[in-house]
């Protein structure tokens, strides 16, 4: 036996790990399953993952989003100069120009400045979203309950994906919820899991009616985008029963092989009356 520890120690001592003396392979490394809070919506959808990087808050309490974000989800222009590292981001004839690790920040040339610093994550830079939607005129709400920023505005979510892939087809013989829809503000995601070993992500949401839910009415509805397609969630899926201020959990995985782009979600409320 002890000569055993000895052979061991004296591998492990030559660099060789224990994956390898037990025939694992070292290499291959699922990612692990991540928990996320829910910290934006625009209009009617909570938007929760982003690629590459989830939104996050940054130390200066800053709502941190993907440039390729604000051009695909805002409706804004936007290009990058690599050697000065700066994104110039239009919008109603308003250019607003960011670089990163700088707290400058102009508008139509107008220099000013700001309390935090766009940064470089995953190869994609990622800017203040609030910062932005004030010096845009965009209409925003903060609401330190919930930890949730909201932009509102008819030019928000206009990307084709959305408007016509998205919004034209729901309402399709197979994609339509089984009911007609009463609110599009009845749930309010407060956490998501993605696992992207699985390929899943996991939507936990708060029933924010005031009210008992019954069953059936519930329909918190995850859509996953990718680059050229659209994933709708499944038109009959378990509506359980939600208590006021309950919460409940819909879970939907990925159906190809392509990385997902963006989770959005509707938190809906439907009318079974006639069910």
């Amino acid at each position: 036996m002890k000569t055993g520890k000895k052979v061991l120690t004296a591998l492990l001592a030559a660099g060789l790990s224990f994956a390898m003396l037990t025939g694992m392979n070292p290499g291959k490394v699922e990612a692990a399953a991540k928990k996320y809070p829910a910290l934006l919506k625009i209009n009617d959808y909570y938007v929760l993952y982003t690629a590459p990087k989830a939104p996050y808050v940054d130390a200066n309490y800053r709502t941190m989003i993907p440039l390729r974000s604000i051009s695909e989800l805002m409706g804004a222009k936007v290009s990058y100069d690599a050697k000065a590292r700066t994104a110039a981001i239009e919008k109603d004839s308003v250019t607003v120009k960011f670089t990163i690790g700088s707290k400058s920040v102009s508008v139509n040339g107008v220099a000013g400045s700001m309390d935090t610093v766009p940064v470089m994550e995953q190869n994609s830079m990622f800017i203040p979203v609030s910062v932005l939607a004030g010096r845009l005129g965009i209409v925003s709400k903060w609401d330190q309950a919930s930890q949730l920023y909201t932009l509102t505005g008819e030019t928000l979510m206009q990307t084709d994906m959305i408007k016509y892939t998205l919004e034209d087809m729901e309402g399709g013989p197979f994609t339509a919820p089984p009911g007609k829809i009463i609110s599009n503000d009845a749930f309010r995601p407060v956490s998501y899991t993605y696992d992207p070993g699985k390929g899943s992500f996991t939507v936990k949401a708060k029933n924010i009616t005031g009210k008992d839910i019954p069953a059936g009415a519930a329909d918190v509805a995850a859509y996953i985008l990718y680059d050229d397609t659209l994933q709708f969630p499944p038109q009959e899926r378990v509506r359980p029963a939600v208590r006021k201020e309950g919460t409940l959990e819909v879970t939907v995985k990925t159906e190809t092989p392509s990385t997902p782009a963006y989770l959005l979600v509707k938190g809906r409320l439907l009318d079974r009356s006639e069910n």
